[in-house]
């Protein structure tokens, strides 16, 4: 003790303190992994030598911590010569105790005798000390290095096995941790400082590591500063396991990311403890990540779809969670393979359509060049459109096809008839509405609205100009069309009332003549002359006037009541019928008796009237020409998943 200088700096008194609590903790380690293999009853002279050491090991502990407080600036001589004093005691009863214990146990195994030994060496080395080794450990020699198997794990296990490096330039540390972990169930590698234990990491996945701080070479603290600088190794929870206790220590390491900080000697209850704890964070974080990786999977997918470039199967992966996610996955792929069926039918209902309709077009429109309000070709309305031909008439007006001088298109031109400004004196403002609302709409199966205009006293609507022919041009030349080309209609009729509807639009004219087909089998819907806001009244119409085509019209609508979407399904499934049987549900020989029959008679179902058609599609059209509007389908996007399951 004559070296001991004259006052110890708080430095000193952390690296002294450090020195004493090592060998400290491997006794204790030790101890308790023995006193956990010594519960028979036969070892009860066993647990009560172990539970000696292991109460002199504490008091040693309260004497270092007591003698050398972590807070300490400086700590004079006599102060550290009444501490080694004092130590004296309890490890002379260690050494006693694990004497005994020799001698008690001439017989036990071998993996138990260097255990004692271990315990041993380490309370002589918890103090300087004058006195001959032999004075101290008797006849029983020092227990040379021994490799013990790893016992199978005693008692309570962590929460689950891990694999676990641990970090100590100190053997016998690095031995009882590894003991104790693998009695915990753990998988264990050891490595003997950082640049090792960075091998180590680099080579292999851990679930976590056990650093020690006070470490030759790169210490604790570089180590960790390397572990959390680097991506592949950066989320391992690292735990910080040494006899420095000082609060400067615990938060230096905790700033630069340790998990959690343990000092040395530790409760092994309380290492399990926070091991489990820090295992089960690193689990959620890792189950957050995949979540979050499986949400852009799925993200990626959708967008896929979207592209029309998605593989069948690829969230197979995500599909396998037991959550939400999983579900949503499972519902996806199933999803997207019902839609590929349905866009599958789609097409071979298209193709057919295209067959049927193959060969139609319309029939040149005659115009009396000495009619009111006649355009006749070349001539220049508005400064910008010059007009190729007539190309259809309708209740509002006639129908131009003219090219567009400013963007050199072809467009469009509807005209109010001109009987119209005097007959009816709302006309105009339902056509100003017409395009007010229209332009709202944009949708594959509508056909778009520009422009609204006037020309002198001619007030007109530029469109979207569609090479095609009506649905009415084709029944009248085919008189009825397939089942196939029938769905192919309804559907993408079903899907433009759909657009409409959301926009809070009512048609309230279909019929065949404002169904376009172009060569591709696509279906228009256009002239949305009559067209209102759903929620808007009919103020615009004069009271017992019919806006609209009887044959195609709701009975509400006849009955001048207020009409809604249901009134558009309604009309839609007239045009089906029509499609289906050659000739709409009602027929009569003066627009009086129609009505009649439309509000009181009864219909004969299409499968009645052409045995070829499917029950499932007649009952669908029977639905829709309910006379309530409570009995039919109640939304186009209702039509639209019933036509889904059909075909």
């Amino acid at each position: 003790m004559a070296d001991i200088p004259e006052t110890l700096s708080g430095v000193d008194v952390a690296h002294l303190r450090h020195e004493l609590r090592t060998p400290v903790n491997q006794i204790v380690g030790y101890c308790e992994m023995l006193l956990e293999d010594a519960e028979a009853p036969e070892h009860e002279r066993r647990r009560a030598q172990l539970s000696d050491a292991l109460a002199a090991v504490r008091e040693a502990t309260s004497l270092i911590d007591s003698g050398l407080p972590p807070t300490a600036a400086s700590i004079e001589k006599e102060q550290i010569k009444s501490l080694y004093e004092a130590l004296h005691r309890p490890q002379s009863r260690i050494i006693d105790a694990m004497s005994r214990l020799l001698h008690d146990e001439v017989s036990a195994p071998s993996d138990f005798v260097a255990d004692v030994c271990r315990i041993r060496d380490a309370a002589e080395r918890l103090l300087p000390t004058d006195r001959p080794r032999a004075e101290l450990t008797g006849k029983f020699p020092v227990a040379a290095a021994v490799t013990v198997a790893p016992r199978e794990a005693v008692g309570a296990r962590s929460a689950r096995a891990a694999h676990i490096l641990v970090v100590d330039d100190v053997e016998e540390n690095r031995g009882v941790l590894e003991r104790r972990l693998n009695r915990e169930g753990h998988t264990v590698v050891c490595a003997a400082d950082g640049r090792e234990a960075l091998a180590a990491v680099g080579k292999a996945p851990f679930d976590m590591v056990l650093l020690d701080v006070m470490m030759p070479g790169m210490d604790g603290y570089e180590t960790l500063q390397h572990l959390k600088a680097s991506d592949a190794t950066r989320d391992i929870p690292v735990i910080m396991i040494s006899a420095l206790d000082d609060i400067a220590s615990i938060v230096r390491c905790i700033e630069q990311g340790a998990e959690d900080y343990l000092p040395k000697p530790f409760d092994p209850v309380l290492l399990r403890a926070r091991i489990s704890a820090s295992l089960e964070k690193k689990d959620a974080r890792d189950r957050e990540r995949q979540f979050l990786l499986d949400v852009s999977l799925v993200s990626a997918a959708a967008v896929a779809v979207e592209r029309g470039s998605y593989d069948g199967g690829s969230l197979s992966g995500v599909a396998q969670r037991d959550d939400e996610l999983g579900s949503l996955a499972r519902v996806f792929d199933n999803m997207v393979a019902g839609i590929r069926q349905r866009e599958s039918r789609m097409r071979d209902q298209i193709d057919r359509l295209r067959e049927e309709i193959a060969g139609v077009s319309e029939a040149p429109v005659e115009v009396d060049d000495v009619m009111p309000g006649a355009l006749s070709t070349r001539k220049v309305i508005a400064d910008r459109y010059v007009i190729e031909r007539a190309i259809g008439s309708g209740g509002m007006g006639m129908v131009y096809l003219a090219t567009d001088q400013e963007l050199g298109e072809r467009v469009a031109i509807k005209t109010l008839r001109p009987e119209l400004l005097t007959v009816d004196e709302t006309a105009i403002e339902r056509f100003r509405n017409e395009i007010r609302l229209a332009r709202r709409i944009a949708h594959r199966n509508i056909v778009r609205t520009h422009d609204f205009g006037k020309a002198g006293d001619m007030y007109f609507v530029t469109m979207e100009y569609v090479e095609g022919t009506t649905l009415r041009a084709v029944l009248d030349r085919r008189g009825h069309l397939g089942a196939s080309a029938v769905l192919a209609i309804a559907r993408q009729l079903a899907e433009a009332l759909r657009c409409a509807h959301e926009e809070g639009i009512i048609h309230r004219d279909i019929k065949p003549q404002n169904l376009l087909l172009d060569a591709a089998g696509t279906l228009k819907v256009m002239d949305f002359g009559v067209a209102r806001l759903a929620q808007r009244t009919s103020a615009l119409t004069q009271v017992g006037m019919v806006v609209g085509t009887p044959t195609y019209m709701a009975p509400e609508q006849l009955l001048d009541e207020d009409s809604d979407v249901r009134s558009d399904l309604y009309s839609a499934g007239v045009v089906l019928y029509e499609c289906l049987t050659g000739a709409p549900p009602y027929e009569a020989r003066s627009p009086v008796a129609l009505i009649g029959k439309i509000l009181q008679g009864g219909a004969a179902a299409p499968d009645v009237r052409m045995p070829d058609v499917p029950k499932p599609v007649s009952a669908m059209v029977m639905q829709l020409l309910a006379k309530q509007p409570e009995e039919r389908i109640q939304s186009a996007g209702a039509l639209s998943e019933v036509l889904a399951g059909l075909g």
